[in-house]
């Protein structure tokens, strides 16, 4: 649809664009990225002859671009820009009928049934059809540019060209926006050559992206192009985290202020306050920690501050716990958007808790266990098995500087030193009377202060791993001759 060939060119004789290549094909929502003054703005003045071209050519369609007339141009491709100049008075519906004018015939160039149509239409999509008699210097910034979109699209183009669509508008515009031009990109080929600045978007909505950087590209292809963070950096100059979207599979941003790199360390002992009572155990640092954990609330990998286990009945059967971890943290002023919340049978002032320094590294294990919880899952149905309210509730906390692959092996660690355990010093599911070798429903918290020399690997191998091992099985020990517990032989 769109094809560039060593192209140059630019404001002053020293060219911006330096020899680019790119083929943008029919149909495809193609996003140019770069930092400011990278040349995006120039490239596509370059591509719609509002730019002489030094050398190389833009072909749209297989026709030169310097060949088409204005009118042949205009039905070809319309362009939205962030510029917003009108020299005139115009209402809206007025704006918006100027992307009629490439169809209009005659020398009054009148407006035909087809092109009101049109219109309509295109108010209708962009949401701005109650402004159609406001001036249009009279509407907010977000609205202006709903507007202008509305005219771009009254023009019926093949290629819609985008200079930061999104600019001026809210989160909910926004995404309104670019689900208005995905759905007109699939189904009816609509051919989107855009620029953006916000990462995160592009990698959503585009299907192929450009990164410029001083006017040449650094990378072409898939949005998964993107995950190249050292290209990130290199081209906006802060530093990049890339993660996979938890619905969309694209990956997503994030930037790293400096600041968050001067943190000053404190003191893991003195940076948490513990409580404990019949109806609930609540641990609240003062730092968010690291999180990884399969908890009723706050599962998965999480910044958190707040460490809550609370106290339930053995007949406990509410198919909706969260609802009732929520109330209770709210009747504790606990704020539960920010907590790990799990349930328990055992009562939590009869918890373990063990604080030990291993290899350097300060830890601190809590662990609750109650063994008429306990499940051999070999003798249960699956619904049995996810009935019952877990047997084992642990929160080991670290006082290290985990990657998320740590956090993983070290969460993989900590289910392995607990299954040993089981292994050593079995427990007997009460309704079949075997051996429970495993405990299915039960919740684990692995936190990390994320102070300390970075560790990559806490795998049962490692030292930290076989660390984590130990203060496990010596928990695990200690809650079983707290509680006076028989062992089943």
């Amino acid at each position: 649809m769109i094809s560039i060939h060593n192209l140059s060119g630019g404001y002053t004789s020293s060219p911006i664009i330096n020899g680019l290549d790119l083929d943008i094909l029919k149909g495809e929502f193609f996003a140019l990225l770069g930092k400011n003054g990278s040349g995006k703005t120039t490239l596509f003045k370059l591509v719609t002859g509002q730019l002489p071209i030094k050398s190389g050519n833009v072909l749209v369609s297989g026709k030169d671009i310097q060949s088409l007339s204005k009118l042949e141009k205009a039905k070809k491709m319309a362009v939205l820009t962030q510029e917003v100049h009108v020299s005139f008075d115009y209402t809206v519906e007025e704006i918006i009928s100027l992307g009629r004018y490439p169809y209009q015939r005659g020398f009054f160039k009148h407006m035909s049934k087809k092109d009101w149509k049109v219109i309509e239409e295109v108010m209708e999509l962009t949401n701005v059809t109650d402004l159609r008699k406001a001036p249009f210097r009279m509407i907010s910034g977000g609205e202006k540019q709903r507007v202008l979109l509305a005219k771009a699209l009254a023009q019926e183009p093949e290629i819609l060209l985008l200079d930061e669509p999104t600019n001026h508008l809210d989160i909910k515009h926004t995404f309104h926006l670019l689900d208005l031009l995905k759905d007109r990109q699939q189904m009816m080929g609509l051919t989107i050559f855009a620029i953006l600045h916000d990462l995160n978007v592009a990698s959503l909505y585009a299907d192929r992206i450009a990164l410029l950087h001083d006017g040449s590209f650094l990378e072409v292809g898939d949005v998964d192009r993107l995950r190249k963070v050292d290209q990130l950096k290199k081209v906006y100059e802060v530093k990049v985290n890339s993660q996979s979207h938890p619905i969309v599979p694209k990956p997503q941003f994030l930037m790293t202020p400096n600041y968050a790199a001067s943190r000053e360390f404190y003191r893991f002992e003195d940076s948490y306050q513990l409580k404990r009572s019949d109806e609930y155990l609540h641990v609240q640092f003062d730092q968010p920690l690291r999180t990884i954990s399969n908890g009723v609330m706050g599962a998965g990998l999480q910044w958190l501050k707040h460490f809550c286990a609370f106290h339930v009945e053995k007949d406990y059967d509410n198919p909706s716990p969260e609802r009732d971890l929520q109330n209770w943290m709210e009747k504790y002023s606990i704020p539960y958007e920010q907590a790990v919340g799990m349930i328990t049978t055992a009562k939590p002032v009869d918890t373990v808790v063990i604080t030990e320094t291993i290899e350097n590294i300060e830890m601190m294990i809590i662990l609750t266990l109650e063994t008429g919880n306990a499940v051999d899952i070999t003798k249960r149905s699956g619904s049995e098995a996810d009935q019952v309210i877990s047997c084992m509730n642990m929160m080991l906390f670290i006082d290290a500087d985990f990657t998320d692959g740590a956090l993983v092996s070290g969460y993989m660690s900590a289910v392995e030193a607990k299954t040993k355990a089981l292994q050593n010093q079995p427990l007997s599911d009460p309704h079949s009377h075997t051996v429970a070798a495993d405990t299915p429903p039960d919740v684990m918290v692995l936190a990390l202060t994320q102070q300390g020399m970075k560790i990559s690997n806490a795998g049962n191998r490692t030292m930290i791993g076989k660390g984590m091992a130990q203060l496990v099985n010596r928990a695990f020990k200690e809650v079983l001759n707290k509680h006076l517990l028989k062992v089943p032989q």
